[in-house]
Order: structure tokens, then C-alpha cells, then sequence
């Protein structure tokens, strides 16, 4: 009924396994040692007035709770077949565009709320 000749789990596909690893490793961590959550947020008033950079990287990529990392797993775990279709390469180069774009236009719409409506948006939600 069912055909098993095709690749099955994360079977040639190293990027997503790594990404599974590594993700779902720092939110057990972050979940461990909740004193270190504050560092992670998502936060866009610390970006744009301190110029903390870096937390647009770490916010979008940790999740600060299991659910979310649940969730961003299932997705990884389904986008498998891309990477497995295109290639490792250009699957990273297709996962850090959609990335980038989407920070993008997510700092671009909290700071036109806040011009348009003077709604100030303090935290967007972490992980991918």
C-alpha cells in the first residue's frame, strides 16, 4: 500500500536535523535557566533605541517556550523534503532569505502602527 523506497526521517537532510538539534537544545536550556530569558526576547524597543542588534537574530530564531519549539519542529520537520529536493545549499540560502524578509517586514509594520495609529508594539514573538 504504502512505497518505502524514498528517504524516511531526517535522512539526507543534515541542515534540518542541525536546525532541529541545535533549536530545540537552547529553548530545553532556556527553559531550564529562566533567569536568562529577558536576553532573548524579541524585543523592538531594545533593537531600535539601544541598538541591540543581536537580538534580532536570537529572537527570531530561540523560542522561549516548548510549544512554539514544538510547533517551529514540525515545520523544519516537514520542509525536510525541500532540502532534500534542492540541495542543502540552496535550501540555507532559501531559509535565511524568507528569514531576513520577514524581519523586515516585521519591523516595518510595528513602526508604522506606531506612526498610523501611535500603537507602540513592545515585543514580537520569538522563534521562526
Amino acid at each position: 500500500m504504502f512505497t518505502t523506497t524514498g528517504s524516511r526521517g531526517l535522512d539526507k537532510a543534515p541542515l534540518s536535523k542541525g536546525l532541529l538539534l541545535v533549536l530545540s537544545g537552547l529553548t530545553v536550556v532556556l527553559t531550564l535557566l529562566p533567569q536568562y530569558h529577558h536576553l532573548f526576547t524579541y524585543s523592538l524597543q531594545a533593537i531600535t533605541q539601544q541598538h541591540q542588534v543581536w537580538r534580532l537574530v536570537c529572537g527570531r530564531l530561540i523560542c522561549l517556550d516548548l510549544k512554539d519549539t514544538f510547533c517551529n519542529s514540525l515545520l523544519i520537520y516537514n520542509f525536510r523534503i525541500l532540502e532534500r529536493r534542492f540541495g542543502s545549499r540552496k535550501f540555507a540560502s532559501f531559509l535565511f532569505g524568507t528569514w531576513v524578509l520577514t524581519a523586515l517586514v516585521d519591523f516595518l509594520l510595528a513602526e508604522a502602527f506606531h506612526y498610523l495609529f501611535d500603537y507602540q508594539v513592545a515585543e514580537l514573538p520569538a522563534g521562526l
